[in-house]
């Protein structure tokens, strides 16, 4: 009685268990394998809609029920685990139901064997799974698609860019990645906002899907910049071909919300194996080319090439080395005197920056002073820069030698500071000058773009003494009518222009300077003299203030005193 009353609550127990693994639509089934027969309970009929009793294994319900692209692997993950690969059999794959629908099942499941290790069975349970993989594919969207563009983001490329690599090492083929930065996006996001910005990455992000189409494939990997993967081209020829698409629909302007605007794009290119086995170095590369296109004025595409990697490096190396320059001393200035070549006395001098450094020796300003001002380093090294000068001006002050006045090389990026003025004008009274001894030079191009309150405050400057020069004046973008306007009381002429003074053409610009100024009551001074022939013609013209080789090349601060001692006088 005692038995039949256990069999009776195991019965009892197994219906309970049958019920709630129906109702969480879950079936169970088994295959017995050398009879050939295939059992699968009620709840598979409700998955697939379709009577599975005709199958007579599992092997033959995959081959009917799995999509076309699902097969391949399905079958792969059974005959693994019969073989033995595996020690528990789990599979995932897509069917097609009854009612058209696309649905994800989930097989597992375990084996039977005989004495002699033979499988005489498998057994386990299927379930619909359809609900979690929405659920992952919206949340897989979210962490490997773009929210704005909905193309692939940078998570999914670096993936797949590492698998494309596998396969191109592999197969011996060349791949490429071409990056593609909008040219000047934030101003956009500044000026008409992030909506607007946003709205032109969307309609970008179509157009480089046309210009990609049958090439590779596209990703959005940043806030402006794009990446298209190349699994494999026949040539060089077939990149430069998308680069040039690329190019030429952005010649087109684009029409958003009634407003026309016209976009450029800076492009790199770097090429795998060729240029490197290394997904890290191949990234940076078409970043370097990115740059270089950039750097030659946008609107254009730059193939790697070794000297720009070498060139990065440089650039890194002077950045780290630019940090510690003040610190350990290796930042000095050079003064070159302004002559008056009427009285042939020196009048002025212009206070020019050069740094001698343990590891790299001599690094020219041109090098090394776009990199300061990229970093904000230039901050320090113009603080620096004027105290040293305000310092050497109040010791000439106290020795009573003649001149005008001492310049020094304004950068825009300390100009846009909001102290910029206040420190001018502090630096000086720490050091006991008048501001009239003080000329800062600033590039026209800077002047242009700066805002009114920074204009006001120059104007500022000079109503206290200071005085303030265009350097470079005629490489800029500026139009001699900027002349009424912009807070400045010196013109300097660009070497350019003298070094060709014989032509016809550059003499008439030079002259037209020289009237215009003279109406103004601006000084103007002549950069680059290096020859006595120039020094004529400028003469003649009516420019008497020259800066050049011709008198005298960039001295030391000794030799600066040497010549200061000439022009002493009372002051």
């Amino acid at each position: 009685m005692k038995m039949k009353k256990d069999n009776q609550g195991y019965t009892e127990n197994f219906e309970m268990y049958r019920q709630a693994i129906e109702e969480a639509n879950i079936a169970v089934w088994e295959w017995k394998l050398k009879e050939n027969i295939f059992f699968a309970s009620a709840a598979l009929k409700k998955i697939t809609q379709y009577d599975t009793s005709e199958y007579n294994s599992l092997l033959s319900f995959i081959k009917n029920m799995a999509i076309h692209e699902d097969v391949e692997s399905a079958i792969n993950d059974l005959n693994f685990f019969i073989e033995g690969k595996v020690s528990f059999y789990r599979s995932e794959f897509r069917i097609i139901t009854k009612e058209n629908k696309l649905k994800w099942v989930l097989f597992k499941g375990n084996m039977i064997k005989s004495e002699s290790e033979e499988v005489k069975s498998l057994f386990g349970i299927v379930s619909d799974i359809t609900e979690e993989k929405d659920i992952q594919r919206i949340s897989m969207e979210g962490l490997y698609y773009d929210s704005i563009t909905k193309l692939p983001n940078r998570n999914l490329f670096l993936m797949d860019f590492k698998n494309v690599l596998d396969k191109i090492i592999h197969f011996d083929q060349e791949g490429a990645i071409i990056f593609v930065d909008l040219d000047n996006f934030k101003s956009i996001n500044d000026t008409l906002g992030h909506d607007y910005g946003d709205l032109i990455l969307k309609v970008f992000s179509q157009l480089l899907n046309i210009c990609v189409k049958n090439y590779g494939t596209l990703y959005r990997v940043g806030g402006d910049e794009f990446v298209i993967l190349v699994e494999k081209f026949d040539s060089v020829e077939k990149l430069k071909e998308i680069c040039d698409m690329i190019l030429d629909y952005c010649k087109k302007p684009f029409e958003l919300n009634e407003k026309q605007l016209y976009m450029t794009t800076s492009i790199g290119i770097s090429i795998f194996p060729r240029d490197s086995y290394a997904s890290n170095d191949l990234l940076k590369f078409a970043d370097l080319a990115m740059y270089e296109s950039k750097a030659r004025g946008k609107n254009t595409y730059t193939f790697f090439e070794q000297a720009l990697s070498e060139s990065y490096t440089r650039r890194i190396l002077i950045e780290n080395e630019l940090k510690e320059a003040i610190k350990k001393n290796e930042l000095y200035i050079v003064y070159q005197p302004q002559i008056d070549a009427l009285e042939n006395r020196i009048v002025a001098f212009e206070a020019l920056l050069r740094w001698n450094n343990k590891k790299l020796g001599f690094v020219s300003p041109v090098e090394f002073i776009p990199i300061a001002e990229r970093t904000g380093i230039i901050l320090d090294i113009g603080d620096w820069v004027l105290n040293k000068v305000c310092k050497k001006i109040c010791e000439f002050k106290e020795k009573k030698y003649k001149f005008n006045n001492v310049s020094i090389n304004v950068s825009p990026i300390q100009i846009k500071r909001s102290n910029f003025k206040d420190k001018i004008i502090n630096v000086c009274k720490e050091n006991r000058i008048p501001l009239n001894l003080l000329e800062i030079e600033i590039t026209e191009r800077t002047l242009i773009e700066l805002n009114d309150e920074k204009i006001a405050d120059l104007n500022e400057l000079i109503k206290k003494g200071v005085n303030i020069s265009i350097d470079d004046f005629g490489t800029g973008y500026s139009s001699l009518s900027y002349l009424t306007i912009l807070p400045i009381n010196t013109l300097k002429i660009d070497k350019s222009f003298i070094d060709n003074i014989e032509n016809e053409k550059n003499r008439a610009v030079i002259e037209c300077i020289l009237n215009l100024s003279k109406s103004l009551k601006y000084k103007v001074i002549a950069e680059g003299v290096e020859i006595k022939e120039q020094l004529g013609v400028l003469m003649n013209l009516g420019c008497n203030i020259i800066q050049g080789y011709y008198f005298s090349k960039p001295v030391d601060e000794e030799k600066l005193e040497g010549m200061l001692k000439n022009n002493k006088s009372t002051m």
